[in-house]
């Protein structure tokens, strides 16, 4: 039995934090596993983050380590607040800035994502800056070596699901 605040770091599993829609929590719910669909707004950063970290998706999930700052919550209106346990190994770390970088990068990009190699070809961007954010992200490390650290998964499986909160459509 396990209690959801003691340390992470000594039974193998991080206390995350992620918003999601009530769809999802539906799917766990059921549960079944949920995996999710490709972005078509972020599909270039997303894709090159899924690369750099070695992910088997075709989106990253993200969330929030809980006791450690956060840049975004994701909160929208008709969202659920998931409390998830998540075994270490499912869990890819990023410092926050860096994939916001990698993200300023993509986004930019008038022309397909073809592959990291590619993208560190490109002379039209700050190649320093790019190649210092895709070491970050590739590196995994301890977790308190992250200023802002943001979780990655490939998926969220129902047994991880602590607790939920719902929030109101407004």
């Amino acid at each position: 039995m396990f209690r959801l605040f003691e340390k992470s770091e000594e039974d193998g599993c991080y206390n995350l934090t992620s918003y999601q829609s009530t769809q999802v929590l539906d799917i766990l719910l059921s549960n079944q596993v949920y995996r999710a669909y490709k972005s078509i707004t972020f599909a270039k950063g997303y894709q090159a983050l899924i690369d750099i970290l070695g992910l088997d998706c075709v989106c990253p999930i993200f969330a929030c380590v809980m006791g450690k700052p956060s840049c975004a919550d994701g909160r929208v209106s008709s969202s659920v607040l998931l409390t998830l346990r998540v075994p270490k190994e499912k869990v890819r770390l990023t410092e926050f800035r860096d994939w916001a970088d990698l993200l300023y990068v993509m986004k930019s990009l008038k022309s397909d994502y073809t592959g990291i190699g590619a993208l560190q070809a490109r002379s039209d961007i700050d190649t320093r800056q790019l190649q210092r954010s895709i070491e970050s992200l590739k590196v995994q490390k301890p977790l308190a070596q992250y200023k802002v650290p943001q979780a990655v998964l490939e998926e969220i499986q129902p047994e991880w699901v602590v607790k939920y909160k719902k929030f109101a459509v407004k």
